[in-house]
């Protein structure tokens, strides 16, 4: 099979994926939603205090050293860069309409953590002090946010590409477990981090949604 065959609109492969996208889409807007209503409303969330409590009271030193460099990594700037690195990637390779949907994707995820954390105007937890305190607001998790658009955008892109299910499999699990670092910090409700990722996947698979009524007449990671 060619690949303009493979890539036909009507393929069925094709339709599957994007039926599959738009269940991710409103699942994941659900989610956030349901979140953000309980937030706005009640003002917390019944499992956030249980769970940053269970996290606390596991602390060890290895952990502490693996929070924190997972969130160093995880962080605004590491993260912009990783964005900015798959931007220069694609336009290198002049896959002109993946890199604009990427550009949508990434830094449009970015930048509604910040409409959100405004909007919301969550304070963040205070239950013990933390070994690497924060001061911003707190809902949405911004790192959970961050490496969930990264994640997802990578997972959409390369969506046919099966030699690079490793990619597909790590930056889900990287996502997850920055986001774990934040709860393990106490500087994030578990319920900002549930937020993050449900909004940036959310966000992630509507941009692909609106920009991809067709597919591409050739693989991403085609010659």
């Amino acid at each position: 099979m060619t690949n303009a065959s493979y890539w036909m609109p009507a393929n069925r492969r094709w339709r599957g994926h994007i039926r599959w996208v738009l269940i991710g889409a409103l699942l994941a807007w659900a989610i956030f939603g349901a979140l953000a209503w309980v937030v706005l409303t009640a003002g917390e969330v019944n499992f956030d205090e249980p769970l940053l409590w269970f996290w606390h009271r596991h602390a060890t030193a290895a952990l502490d050293a693996l929070a924190v460099f997972l969130t160093i990594v995880g962080n605004t700037g590491p993260m912009v860069a990783a964005g900015v690195l798959g931007l220069g990637w694609l336009l290198r390779r002049r896959r002109w309409r993946a890199a604009g949907e990427w550009a949508l994707a990434v830094g449009g995820s970015m930048l509604l953590t910040q409409v959100i954390k405004a909007l919301v105007a969550r304070p963040r937890p205070a239950l013990w002090a933390s070994i690497r305190p924060e001061t911003t607001l707190s809902f949405p998790s911004g790192h959970a946010m961050d490496t969930a658009a990264l994640a997802t955008a990578l997972g959409v892109l390369l969506w046919q590409a099966r030699a690079r299910w490793w990619v597909q499999g790590l930056a889900p699990l990287f996502a997850l477990a920055v986001g774990w670092a934040r709860m393990y910090l106490g500087v994030h409700h578990p319920s900002d981090v549930l937020a993050g990722w449900s909004s940036a996947v959310g966000w992630v698979l509507l941009v692909h949604l609106l920009l991809r009524r067709q597919p591409s007449p050739r693989p991403i990671l085609g010659p």
